[in-house]
């Protein structure tokens, strides 16, 4: 056999056996890492999801019984006492404002309402959806960082929020998760 012929074969040979164990590992990929959460249910809202575990939830009613707003907060564990005379840390909030009597419109809430947020970024939004009902989401600026998607549900206003001091931040990762696993009843 030729020299030339010879090396051609040998270098075939170690590709197909390269290949044949690069594909296996293919074919048998590392088990992805299970992030273990916790479960949010909330009848009186119709609304529930996962969050991380290493987070704290807290809930609160903020309004009067005319001018509903209830508040779910979600922190990291290590964030949960604030320091004394500090600012709040970075959170995922879901505010849930009463909507039924004056019926605004999601466009009218966010940007006739300064609890949105709205007018603190660019005035752009972007349409979207969570868990099939359409949705709008934002950007801000403020003491940090924020994003928002608000939506209507049950004669409700619900503003699911982000703050954090980069976009690389794990809570905006986690803001998304919970987003995708938000769901309607």
């Amino acid at each position: 056999m030729k020299p030339a012929v010879l090396g051609i074969v040998v270098i075939l040979a170690l590709l197909i056996t390269g290949a044949f164990f690069y594909g296996g590992n293919l074919m048998n990929p590392p088990a992805p890492q299970i992030a273990e959460n916790n479960l949010y249910a909330n009848g009186v809202y119709g609304i529930s999801f996962q969050y991380p575990a290493g987070y704290v939830l807290t809930e609160r009613e903020v309004g009067n019984a005319e001018r509903g707003h209830y508040n779910i907060t979600i922190v990291r564990e290590e964030d949960a006492t604030p320091p004394e005379n500090g600012e709040g840390p970075t959170a995922i909030t879901i505010d849930i404002y009463q909507n039924n009597i004056d019926n605004q419109t999601l466009i009218d809430w966010l940007t006739n309402t300064n609890a949105s947020n709205f007018k603190l970024g660019d005035g752009a939004y972007a349409s979207t959806t969570v868990n099939g009902t359409e949705a709008v989401s934002y950007r801000w600026s403020g003491l940090y960082e924020g994003e928002t998607t608000a939506f209507l549900h049950d004669g409700n206003i619900i503003a699911v929020s982000v703050t954090y001091f980069t976009r690389e931040d794990q809570i905006r990762a986690d803001y998304y998760a919970l987003l995708a696993s938000l769901n309607l009843e």
